[in-house]
């Protein structure tokens, strides 16, 4: 199994050393989450971790010309961001967030997919701080100098658009209805190399629960199964590697095999995304709209039911 967690004992300890000028600790957070999902409970906002940084995907690390939100930026703007971080690759960097794990798993495949590998969550995320009763600060911390990071994009571990869907799995294809439009033809069962995983919760991808957006269709993917996030997780905590292990197993997913994984925005998907990474996945893509562009779609496919 990949660490890709750390214990807050752990950093604590890395905290207190005296060598912590190559660690980098980021905070980050979703200001509408609350709203999108009520029974989400976060922490104070105003109490971080001793020497956060802000890792702010809503507003700078974004694609602000997207008309989706918060959609992965340009290498080149990514890069920028993370040199005014005060980022590099070789840095230890850990990231959090204020609701156990909910957002932290976005961050750290962001980092990932841009050639960041020494990249791990706080296991549990600021609830679990406080409730070990370790120190907080009332505030966040600026960088103190830009670094010169030239990044590289990972190859295998990387956001994707309803194009590479469409290609990868070959459940769609382009038919021209007309001169005037396209439709979109279902095709199944043309190959098993990649897998597609739904992150959202069952009545969602069932499509016998309402979407949170207005105007959106109800149901799923063609071709995708339903492993919801919340289910590899425990108070904001990655459940064992065996129960991992089982979840992939009992949805018939070979972690072998390259998997693309959507959600509602994007986001939950990366927590299924770091489960199959420390499991040893090797090619693990995450669809950056998902379900805000599929469902909004009055031409790409759906499924309903299971």
């Amino acid at each position: 199994m990949i660490s890709t967690i750390i214990s807050c004992h752990d950093l604590f300890k890395k905290i207190e050393s005296k060598n912590t000028s190559s660690i980098k600790i980021l905070f980050t957070t979703m200001a509408n989450a609350p709203t999108s999902k009520p029974d989400l409970k976060r922490e104070d906002v105003s109490l971080y971790i001793p020497k956060s940084l802000l890792f702010d995907f809503e507003n700078d690390f974004v694609n602000k010309q997207n008309s989706f939100s918060n959609m992965m930026p340009s290498l080149s703007a990514f890069q920028v961001s993370a040199q005014k971080l005060g980022l590099n690759v070789d840095d230890e960097i850990v990231v959090y967030d204020d609701f156990g794990n909910f957002c932290a798993s976005r961050a750290w495949f962001m980092l990932l997919s841009m050639g960041f590998t020494n990249v791990k969550t706080l296991d549990g995320g600021l609830p679990q701080w406080i409730k070990c009763g370790y120190k907080t600060e009332s505030s966040l911390i600026s960088p103190n100098i830009e670094s010169n990071v030239q990044l590289k994009a990972s190859l295998n571990y990387s956001f994707v658009d309803a194009d590479y869907i469409c290609t990868a799995l070959s459940a769609c294809l382009l038919v021209p209805a007309s001169k005037a439009s396209t439709t979109i033809t279902l095709q199944t069962g043309k190959t098993n190399r990649s897998q597609l995983i739904d992150a959202r919760s069952f009545g969602r991808y069932a499509g016998i629960e309402s979407e949170p957006r207005a105007s959106m269709r109800s149901g799923h993917i063609p071709t995708s199964v339903n492993i919801h996030y919340a289910s590899l997780q425990h108070a904001g905590k990655f459940k064992s590697s065996d129960e991992l292990t089982d979840m992939f197993e009992d949805n018939n997913i070979n972690l072998k095999n390259e998997m693309i994984i959507s959600c509602g925005s994007g986001v939950t998907a990366c927590i299924v995304a770091q489960a199959a990474y420390s499991l040893g996945a090797p090619r693990v893509k995450v669809y950056d709209a998902s379900w805000s562009e599929w469902g909004a779609s009055q031409t790409l496919p759906i499924e309903v039911g299971v």
